[in-house]
């Protein structure tokens, strides 16, 4: 189904079981419908789940796709509420990612100078560095 027949059939069945006035619905079910309004998965928000799951950062990503910065992170709290924020790399962002973490200075070896010089969201750093870490001891055994 549609993502706006369902909407559709979800009001429809809002005005059935609570009547005409959407004012008296349960918040649960304003909430649902509201939520399926503001964030269809269209092609923009496909895009935007990309950049966000590969941790560029809310300025990067307002800026590339002419949103706001706060849009992002909306969008972005979302994920994390939902549980659909797991962040992921191509071979060669980790490839990147491992050459900053060898060649910076001892002192700048840390996720926020790391995320810094690649432009991503620290989150996104210690998560892969973490992966990293898994493979290159995966390895080693």
């Amino acid at each position: 189904m549609s993502p706006n027949k369902k909407m559709a059939a979800e009001i429809r069945a809002a005005y059935a079981n609570y009547g005409d006035d959407p004012d008296k619905w349960p918040q649960e079910v304003k909430h649902r419908i509201q939520g399926q309004t503001e964030e269809q998965h269209t092609a923009e928000n496909k895009i935007l789940r990309h950049l966000i799951l590969h941790g560029y950062t809310n300025q990067y990503i307002a800026q590339e796709r002419s949103k706001t910065p706060q849009y992002i992170q909306q969008l972005r709290g979302r994920m994390g509420r939902r549980g659909e924020l797991d962040y992921q790399a191509t071979q060669d962002e980790l490839t990147q990612l491992k050459y900053n973490n060898e060649h910076l200075p001892k002192n700048k070896q840390n996720d926020s100078s790391i995320s810094t010089a690649m432009h991503r969201d620290k989150d996104w750093v210690c998560c892969m560095r973490e992966k990293l870490r898994e493979a290159d001891n995966e390895t080693r055994r």
